[in-house]
């Protein structure tokens, strides 16, 4: 993101003199005559350091950087002024309007440059201050989710064991009426769906339990990921084509975003069944302030009506809930997969996104920040 600097003042000259103070310096400079002139830049621009004169006609100085923080409330504010206004200027440092005032008429150029350097480097250091508090709450979030998962699955386990002992106890009697014996059987096909949905939920839960977030590397976090699919993969004939970029770094829950890919993969593999030669390729890339993962496959692709759908909470196309004739029968799968890493991408503030052509095969991509 480019440094962006706003001055303000409505002495022409004065902003004559900025400019050529700044024609040397790698930021992007504003310069606006008054205090309305000013606001519209900072809708517009988003300057991470703005200076403003102090007494000018119209609105004054303080008055337009406050009105300036409800539009961007994260800039490092500074007042230059030829008044010694000490009580206004240090009110409005107390409430965190400006950072520092600087006097009129500065002595040397350098003077200027340093204080609007120096007002950068403030800005980098709260942002990655106020980084590091939202990844803590939500690491916290997140664990405290986990435990709560963890709870109610082991609940809900003891639940489906009983189920599932009762069930299986009544099925040893020889002279059972058919009519019994299938409806007992459906009841047993459902407990075992219960307890592949208390499966996924306690690995979600043992994930955000075990990593807080850490700044590390998410192709080493994928590769980790493949090494776990890849027996399975090489025993079901899949190919596996892999591009990881380098650089590709960001805060990270490695348990969470290794459990999310590792889902993507096992998806694609499933989609591949009932094609000659079964693809599944793996990209990391880096551009601009983002990077991604891609799994891409050439399976069997996801209907349109389908697409809306495949995020929702225990939504599947597969096992039971197949389409008839469908490859994906045979497939055991209770829909909470990718919701869960829908839930987990956007921990990280990323997103899981879909193309998909039926027939041709579906690319997810799992997109996050690097800062």
């Amino acid at each position: 993101m480019p440094k962006t600097v706003l001055f303000v003042d409505d002495n022409p000259v004065i902003l004559k003199t900025i400019e050529l103070a700044f024609a040397k310096e790698e930021y992007t400079l504003l310069l606006a005559g008054n205090g309305e002139e000013a606001l519209r830049l900072v809708g517009e621009a988003s300057p991470q350091v703005i200076v403003s004169d102090l007494r000018m006609t119209g609105m004054n100085g303080l008055e337009f950087l406050h009105r300036a923080r409800e539009k961007n409330p994260f800039f490092v504010g500074m007042i230059f002024t030829a008044y010694l206004d000490i009580d206004s200027i240090m009110q409005a440092v107390s409430e965190e309007a400006v950072w520092r005032y600087i006097t009129k008429p500065w002595q040397d150029n350098r003077e200027l440059v340093m204080a609007v350097r120096n007002g950068f480097q403030y800005h980098e250091a709260m942002s990655f201050r106020r980084l590091a508090a939202e990844q803590l709450q939500r690491a916290e979030r997140l664990a405290a989710l986990g435990h709560l998962v963890a709870g109610i699955s082991h609940q809900f386990n003891n639940i489906d064991v009983g189920i599932l002992g009762y069930v299986q106890l009544a099925l040893l009697h020889k002279d059972l009426p058919a009519e019994v014996r299938e409806h007992l059987e459906q009841v047993r096909v459902c407990a075992r769906r219960g307890t592949e949905i208390i499966k996924e939920l306690v690995t979600f839960s043992d994930q955000s339990a075990q990593w807080g977030f850490t700044f590390g590397s998410l192709t080493d976090t994928v590769i980790e990921a493949l090494s776990f699919c890849r027996k399975e993969l090489d025993a079901e004939g899949i190919q596996i084509e892999t591009e990881f970029a380098e650089e590709c770094n960001a805060v990270l829950n490695f348990g969470l975003v290794k459990q999310l890919v590792m889902n993507l993969i096992r998806n694609a593999a499933h989609a591949t069944l009932g094609k000659e030669t079964r693809i599944v390729r793996i990209e990391t890339e880096r551009q601009d302030e983002n990077i991604f993962v891609r799994v891409t496959d050439n399976g069997c692709g996801i209907s349109k009506e389908y697409l809306p759908k495949i995020f929702d909470p225990f939504f599947t196309t597969k096992g039971a809930q197949a389409a008839p004739g469908s490859t994906q029968s045979g497939v055991s799968g209770v829909g909470q997969g990718l919701s869960l890493s829908q839930t987990v991408a956007q921990a990280h503030r990323g997103a899981i996104t879909v193309q998909s052509t039926p027939g041709s095969g579906s690319c997810f991509t799992f997109t996050l920040p690097m800062s």
